[in-house]
């Protein structure tokens, strides 16, 4: 997965990548964006974030990719 190769460059400046992936309908896809964004931000696995994740679907307006 490509998003998991973002998050293990641990570079806070790709996180604008990230969220959209949030709202995948896939499973996987959404836990390892999840993953992504604990590596870019906390420099860590996901478990830190993954609270976080029901927060920024809650709160953004991302448009579904598909």
């Amino acid at each position: 997965m490509a998003v998991r190769a973002v998050g293990r460059l641990e570079n806070p400046e790709l996180i604008p990548l990230i969220p959209p992936l949030l709202f995948s309908d896939g499973e996987t896809v959404r836990s390892e964006a999840v993953n992504a964004l604990g590596q870019a931000v906390f420099r860590t696995d996901g478990d830190k974030v993954a609270e976080g994740d029901v927060i920024v679907r809650a709160t953004l307006v991302v448009p579904v990719v598909e």
